[in-house]
C-alpha cells in the first residue's frame, strides 16, 4: 500500500473512533432528553464534528496527491469485495422491505412507526431503487466470490447504485434535512454526497473506462464517506443498545444500509490499494485517457 494512502487509512480510523466515542459520551453524559439540549454548551459537538470533517478533508488531500495509484482491475477471486457486497445486499433488501411495508400499511390506513406518515409516499421510488441496488450487489457478490474478480465488463450495472445514491440525496433533502440539526446534516447530507460521488467513481472504474482518475476518485470520496457514515451510525447503534439513544430523523434501517455500503467501500479500497500496473499498461491507460479527452 502506498505511504500516503496508508496514512489516510490510519487517520480515517483514528478520526472515526475519536468522533464516534465523543458523540457517545456527549449523548450519554451531557444530553438532557427532557429539553433536547446538550449541557456542555455543545463543546463536544464542535470537537467530534471538527474531527470527522478535518480527518475527511485530510484523507481526501492525501489520496488526491498520491501519484502512485494505478487503475489495474485484477480478474481473480476477491473474498473481501464479495463478502462486503453480500452484506450490503442483505441490508439493502431489509431496507427495501421495511420501506415497502410502511407504504403498504399507510395505504391501508394503518399506523406506521418506521417513518413519518407524511414521508411514506416519497419513500416508494427510493424503496424500488433500493431493491434494484440489492439485486445488483448480489450479482457482483457472486461474480467476486466465484473468482471473476473485479468485473470490468459488467460495471454498467453499478449505474443503478449511482441512481440509488441520487434518490437518497433527494429523499434526504425533502424529508430529513429541514428537521435535523446542523451536525446531523453534516453526516447524513455530507456523507450521502460523498457516498454518491464514490458510487459514481466505482461504477466508472468497474466499467473499465475509468483509468487512474476514476481509481483516485474512489479513494478521494470513498474514505470520507466511510468516516462520516460510520461515525454517525456506529455511535447511534451504541446509544440505542445502551437505551439512551434514538434513531434520529433518519430511519435506522437506512442507516444500517449506509453502514454496510461504507464497509464495502473500505473493502474495495483496501483490495485495490496494493495493485501495481506495468509501465506499458500505464502508458496505454494514459493514451486511452487522452483519446477520450480528445473525443470529448
Amino acid at each position: 500500500m502506498n505511504k500516503k494512502v496508508k496514512l489516510a487509512f490510519v487517520l480515517a480510523g483514528i478520526g472515526l473512533f475519536a468522533a464516534a466515542a465523543l458523540r457517545c459520551v456527549q449523548m450519554l453524559c451531557f444530553f438532557d432528553y427532557d429539553t433536547g439540549f446538550v449541557t456542555d454548551s455543545g463543546l463536544l459537538t464542535y470537537i467530534y464534528c471538527g474531527a470527522a470533517i478535518g480527518v475527511s478533508l485530510l484523507c481526501m488531500l492525501l489520496c488526491r496527491v498520491d501519484k502512485k495509484l494505478c487503475a489495474r482491475i485484477e480478474t481473480k477471486k476477491n473474498a473481501a469485495a464479495g463478502a462486503s457486497a453480500l452484506l450490503m445486499c442483505v441490508f439493502l433488501f431489509l431496507c427495501a422491505a421495511a420501506l415497502l411495508r410502511d407504504f403498504y400499511l399507510y395505504r391501508n390506513n394503518q399506523p406506521t412507526y418506521f417513518v413519518q406518515a407524511s414521508h411514506v409516499t416519497t419513500h416508494l421510488p427510493f424503496a424500488v431503487l433500493t431493491l434494484l441496488f440489492a439485486i445488483v450487489s448480489l450479482i457482483f457478490s457472486i461474480i467476486w466470490l466465484t473468482g471473476e474478480g473485479f468485473p470490468s465488463g459488467t460495471g454498467g450495472l453499478w449505474a443503478i447504485g449511482s441512481v440509488w445514491g441520487i434518490s437518497y440525496m433527494i429523499v434526504t433533502f425533502m424529508t430529513y434535512s429541514a428537521v435535523a440539526t446542523t451536525e446531523e446534516n453534516i453526516f447524513t447530507v455530507g456523507g450521502g454526497a460523498m457516498m454518491l460521488l464514490f458510487l459514481l467513481s466505482e461504477g466508472k472504474l468497474l466499467s473499465g473506462a475509468g483509468g487512474k482518475k476514476a481509481l483516485r476518485s474512489t479513494y478521494v470520496f470513498g474514505l470520507p464517506a466511510a468516516v462520516l457514515w460510520m461515525t454517525y451510525v456506529i455511535s447511534n447503534t451504541v446509544l440505542i443498545i445502551a437505551g439512551r439513544g434514538y434513531a434520529t430523523e433518519m430511519p435506522y434501517v437506512i442507516q444500517l444500509a449506509m453502514l454496510c455500503l461504507s464497509v464495502h467501500s473500505l473493502c474495495l479500497l483496501l483490495t485495490v490499494s496494493g495493485q501495481r500496473v506495468s509501465a506499458k499498461a500505464e502508458s496505454n491507460l494514459e493514451e486511452n485517457a487522452l483519446k477520450d479527452t480528445g473525443n470529448a
